[in-house]
């Protein structure tokens, strides 16, 4: 799995910490930020998640990912 790129891993956990998105879920939402960049680059969809969410989304459902991990998910990449 790709890392997230340091300078952007900066910015996206410095949004979460002015967003005032808790703690506790921070954590989740770098990991999904993690799996749709990896998602993306792995089927060559551009990282934009007004054109890659929704197959992202599907991806997720293909893999029995339940309702409310693909919410978290779709939170955490529309925070991106």
């Amino acid at each position: 799995m790709l890392a997230i790129p340091s300078a952007l891993q900066a910015q996206f956990e410095e949004y979460l910490r002015n967003k005032e998105i808790p703690s506790s879920l921070q954590g989740t939402y770098k990991k999904w930020l993690r799996y749709y960049l990896d998602f993306c680059q792995k089927y060559h969809f551009p990282p934009i998640p007004k054109e890659s969410l929704p197959h992202f989304i599907h991806k997720l459902q293909e893999k029995k990912q339940t309702k409310e991990r693909q919410e978290q998910a779709v939170m955490a990449i529309t925070v991106y």
